[in-house]
């Protein structure tokens, strides 16, 4: 009984050993498999390493890119800035100047308007004038130049020596002609004189001015 027991023992402990070496072996190929993943992991953190010192160098180039377009960009704003202020300065003063010429222009076409009535009064006037002087020439008399005021009278002496000049000129560049010079006013009928109370004579006249300081 004794044999048969320890025959069992050993058979027992044989099988033991066994599953022993078994479970043995199974967690040695377990650990070779665990290192091939710690290299394969190995080889993956250096790939990742490498990675991310690519990546972090694109970030670097990348953030100093962006830091030189900032600063570009900043530039470009405070000289956009600046024309928006000047162009606003010159704007309101090209408004300032527009108001100005418009008031101008409304003071020069007022002006006009008061000239042309003046002129267009002096013209009635001189029409009468010179109605009333074709009609009765002998009724008015040659003013005097002492008579006028100063200022008239410095304007009709510059006229005389002007027209005293040119006369002279014209007559030593003609061949022989001569013109004939009066002391007052006078009146060169181109026909009979007209009735004394017609209004429109069929008269040609001349005033010469040359003769007023004779007067």
């Amino acid at each position: 009984m004794s044999t048969t027991s320890e025959q069992n023992c050993d058979v027992q402990l044989h099988t033991e050993i066994e599953v022993l070496k078994s479970a043995l072996a199974d967690k040695h190929s377990q650990l070779l498999a665990m290192e091939n993943a710690c290299l394969q992991e190995s080889d993956r953190q250096v790939e990742l390493e490498d990675s991310i010192i690519a990546w972090q160098d694109k970030y670097e180039r990348l953030y100093e890119s962006h830091k030189r377009v900032q600063k570009v960009n900043q530039n470009l704003e405070d000289k956009l800035l600046k024309l928006v202020d000047r162009n606003s300065g010159e704007r309101a003063q090209l408004t300032s100047d527009v108001a100005t010429l418009s008031v101008r222009l409304a003071q020069a076409n007022y002006n006009i308007q008061n000239l042309k009535r003046e002129i267009e009064r002096y013209k009635t006037d001189m029409s009468v004038a010179i109605q009333l002087l074709q009609c009765k020439p002998d009724s008015f008399v040659s003013p005097k130049l002492s008579t006028l005021p100063i200022e008239i009278q410095s304007k009709v002496a510059t006229y005389m020596r002007l027209d005293t000049n040119s006369h002279s000129d014209s007559e030593g560049s003609t061949s022989g002609v001569g013109v004939a010079t009066a002391s007052s006013y006078h009146v060169l009928p181109a026909s009979d004189s007209p009735p004394p109370m017609c209004p429109f004579p069929p008269t040609a006249m001349v005033y010469s001015m040359r003769g007023i300081g004779k007067c």
